[in-house]
């Protein structure tokens, strides 16, 4: 026992060790058994060690595990749950611990359990955890209250009281474009125009508490965010800030106009009927942006809005073909028709370029038609080449929304399997 020897694995037990000629001993060690496992068309791997720390259960078995054994593959093919069997598979490795992987329902997890002979091991596993819990129950982690916030405002499917929010979200939003359409009746308008009247007071606080709604709503998505340059990126977050400006930019105004007494300021005029200032009229305008929060809970928006993202390039392809047929056409009806009668609608480029846009989008209003030979002739040639240059994208960008609308389905169909 005079040399020093080196613990090296070798797959057999030899009968003998020889000692080779550097005078360095290869002390045998057997390598331990691995346990191939194929769960749900997933493959695992796994020391037969490991598993046998828990003997009593359905993998620590060797002869339980061995049922499922197939020769010819050269692995034990169990028929369950890909996805909870790496939790499972985890609770042998800790050892001891569990995890409940977020899309997996608590009853399919309790099922699985069940069928590996885990139930006990999770239920003491469990009772652990709400010990210290009960000592402080009021306490959780900054961390885990911000992302749950965020959730709330997010996945109207996080839980029941986010999905209560998405409700009252659409209602909020349905009422404030309401409003907005029907303020523009002649009569209500004269109502409204008299801030004194029933009328314009419960329309002044509907839409007040709207305003506040969506305040709120933006103000806490953007604490909860856990990434803030992103959320300043989103366009919808921008949109959500637009459509408030208006009702604060125009209670601002009723304000200074009611401290000012006996004065009228340039252009402006009292009450809640509005503003003709051209300012405040684009802001009232901006109001109807509000339509487009509907598309954060309509999934046939977010689709449309995935495929015309994806489709950028054949789209600017499609705008840049447009623009020289409407220049190229517009110039080319304007010579002939001016050259027939100067009198004629087609005045100039510019205007012989409107009825070419009128008549590439297939519209057609009928404000401006040529009158002479020629002039109809360019009028046909503009329409079979408006009919081709719009037909050639169409065949991408149904390809790509078929693909966005498979992508999203297949989602949904997985996030539903999980729950």
């Amino acid at each position: 026992m005079g040399h020093d020897c080196d613990m090296t694995y070798t797959d057999t037990v030899p009968d003998l060790c020889q000692v080779p000629p550097n005078g360095i001993c290869c002390v045998p060690v057997t390598r331990p058994e691995i346990v191939k496992l194929n769960v749900g068309g997933g493959i695992f791997e796994v020391f037969r060690t490991t598993l046998e720390r828990y003997p009593d259960t359905l993998l620590g078995k060797k002869d339980s595990l061995d049922e499922y054994f197939m020769t010819e593959q050269d692995y034990h093919f169990l028929e369950r749950h890909k996805l909870i069997f790496s939790s499972i598979l985890y609770f042998y490795q800790s050892p001891g611990k569990f995890y409940r992987p977020a899309c997996v329902s608590a009853d399919q997890f309790n099922l699985e359990l069940e069928f590996f002979g885990l139930t006990g091991y999770y239920e003491t596993f469990a009772s652990s955890l709400e010990k210290p819990c009960r000592k402080n129950a009021k306490y959780e982690h900054p961390t885990l209250r911000v992302e749950r916030a965020w959730n709330f405002f997010k996945d109207p499917k996080s839980s029941g009281a986010a999905r209560v929010w998405a409700i009252i979200d659409v209602i909020a939003i349905s009422l404030a474009v309401l409003l907005f359409i029907v303020e523009t009746m002649p009569n209500i308008k004269a109502e409204l125009a008299n801030p004194d009247q029933v009328l314009a007071t419960s329309f002044f606080v509907v839409e007040t508490l709207c305003v506040a709604f969506f305040t709120v709503e933006l103000v806490g998505r953007m604490i909860c965010c856990p990434d803030k340059k992103q959320f300043l990126k989103t366009l919808m977050n921008w949109i959500d800030f637009v459509t408030i400006i208006p009702y604060f930019t125009q209670l601002a105004e009723n304000m200074m106009q009611d401290s000012v007494e006996g004065e009228t300021s340039s252009g402006m005029h009292g009450g809640k009927g509005g503003s003709n200032t051209e300012a405040i009229v684009v802001l009232r305008v901006l109001r109807v942006v509000r339509v487009l929060k509907l598309a954060r809970h309509s999934k046939g928006i977010i689709i449309v809005t995935k495929t015309l993202t994806s489709s950028i390039n054949e789209l600017a392809l499609l705008l840049f073909f447009w623009f020289i047929g409407v220049i190229i056409f517009g110039s080319v009806m304007y010579y002939i028709e001016y050259s027939f009668d100067n009198n004629s609608d087609f005045s100039s480029i510019l205007q012989s370029s409107w009825w070419a846009v009128v008549t590439m989008s297939t519209v057609g209003y009928g404000d401006m038609v040529p009158k002479s030979g020629w002039g109809k002739l360019v009028a046909c040639v503009c329409m079979m080449f408006s009919m081709i240059i719009i037909a050639l994208p169409v065949t991408v960008i149904v390809s790509k929304f078929t693909r966005v609308y498979a992508k999203i389905q297949g989602q949904d169909l997985e996030t539903k399997s999980g729950s």
